[in-house]
């Protein structure tokens, strides 16, 4: 039976993996990505495991049908396999979410205390509390905006699922609509993706901020401080803008870097670290997901101190004074933050932090971050010339190549997002005074809906 369903998944991945090698570190990134999505979904935000595997997982390889996975609710860890091979193990630890374990690796030794918050009023509305929504802004219409949350829930599509999971809508500085799937409510934190990038981003403001770095500096990256390795010539704000010339394949695939740094590697930032240099630094932007771990190791140099002062310094330097509670940044192995992947939160505190970038940074009349810090987020990377990528964060502005446009372009050209895969975003319009957060599984080729989102949005808004 092992040797028919290994069979099977040949064929399935295609003829370029012939030799057990590359097999067994294929079969091992399914398990090891299916272990820590399953447990981080099911432990984190209480997702039903069966629906969580149909809708999150299956949909993106067609190895996920052959894994099996066992949730030990008591250790609250997950173990998966493939006919009983390549086992993997994630486990829950509380504050830090679901850690995948290295290949072989039993358990983890290393925990925090998490964070004890007060409560947050119930009737008070959002930001300052978590009562319920106060429709009481004349100048909206609410009915454009349930109709324009209507379609953002709608499964019109012709191949694939959206799988809208929430949506919520601040404006002027109010929380005025959300909805939430059946299997969601205002208190389920949810995965960021790649949307973590801009949380890694918010990390290093507060560093630059208490002086621990510099965007100009070179990146102080270990592996590249030997004797003419040049990579060391690599800045921290080239890293930042994905314009570092490193190596790195971000295809989605079953067997790419992303998906073995993910799934299989115990240090995620070093992993990324040991790829060569592909093109002279600050000549070419590539999309890495690598270069945000690396970014996440520097982070987490800069911090210093043990694993528990590690995870405080951003709990309570960021998200305590916005009053979110419900973060979680997971990490690897290793104990470091995945800067390029898993955060969670929920929707109502990821909006928060979308209202922080709108107000420059400044809550409370505390500026947390720099005033400087979304304009340089949000100004786009000389290298990517369609002008859609800051520093950790995407843009809608107009490409300088002709013939090309905006990721949205009947949308504001002011609007820049955190982004993030299966279609995550907390999308900010300063010209509207407005934030969208929106969450989901969508499958891939999947239209979002996320302009017509936005366009319905800003219709029902007084003018």
């Amino acid at each position: 039976m092992k040797k028919i369903i290994i069979a099977i998944l040949l064929v399935t991945f295609g003829a370029g993996f012939y030799y057990y090698s590359a097999i067994s570190s294929t079969l091992n990134i399914a398990t090891g990505f299916a272990a820590k999505n399953i447990c981080s979904g099911h432990f984190i935000s209480k997702f039903e495991v069966n629906k969580l595997a149909e809708e999150a997982l299956k949909p993106i390889s067609p190895a996920f049908y052959v894994v099996s996975f066992g949730v030990d609710d008591e250790l609250m860890q997950v173990n998966t396999s493939i006919a009983g091979l390549f086992q993997r193990k994630a486990i829950y630890r509380e504050g830090t979410g679901c850690t995948l374990l290295a290949i072989g690796q039993k358990t983890l030794d290393t925990k925090i205390t998490p964070l004890e918050f007060a409560q947050l009023s119930q009737t008070a509305h959002w930001p300052l509390g978590d009562g319920a929504i106060a429709k009481n802004e004349d100048s909206i219409d609410y009915t454009l905006i349930d109709q324009a949350i209507d379609k953002a829930f709608a499964e019109t599509e012709s191949v694939g699922k959206r799988y809208t999971k929430a949506v919520g809508i601040v404006y002027k500085g109010k929380l005025i609509a959300e909805r939430y799937a059946e299997d969601v409510d205002k208190n389920t934190p949810l995965l960021s993706w790649s949307m973590a990038k801009s949380i890694t981003s918010l990390q290093v403001a507060l560093l630059v901020k208490a002086g621990k770095l510099e965007l100009l500096d070179k990146a102080e990256v270990p592996q590249w401080q030997g004797t003419n390795d040049p990579r060391a010539s690599i800045t921290l704000d080239q890293l930042m803008r994905m314009s570092s010339g490193l190596a790195f394949n971000e295809t989605y695939g079953i067997n790419t870097d992303v998906s073995r740094m993910l799934s299989t590697e115990a240090n995620a930032a070093e992993y990324a670290a040991s790829k060569p240099l592909e093109y002279d630094p600050d000549t070419h932007w590539s999309y890495s997901s690598g270069t945000s771990n690396i970014i996440s190791g520097i982070i987490k140099r800069a911090i210093e101190g043990d694993f528990q002062q590690y995870y405080e310094y951003t709990q309570q330097a960021l998200f305590k004074p916005l009053g979110i509670q419900s973060a979680i940044f997971e990490t690897d192995a290793s104990d470091t933050f995945i800067g390029s992947s898993y955060f969670y939160a929920t929707a109502r505190d990821w909006a928060k932090l979308g209202q922080l970038l709108l107000q420059n940074g400044q809550w409370n009349n505390q500026q947390i971050i720099p005033e400087n810090w979304v304009a340089y987020s949000s100004t786009a990377t000389k290298t990517s010339t369609l002008n859609k990528y800051g520093a950790q964060f995407w843009l809608n502005r107009s490409p300088d190549t002709k013939g090309q446009s905006s990721i949205w372009p009947t949308a504001p050209q002011d609007a820049y997002y955190m982004g993030g895969y299966q279609g995550q975003y907390v999308i900010i319009i300063p010209s509207e005074d407005l934030v969208i957060v929106r969450f989901g599984f969508s499958q891939s080729g999947t239209n979002r809906g996320m302009e017509e989102l936005i366009n319905n949005t800003i219709a029902a808004l007084a003018k």
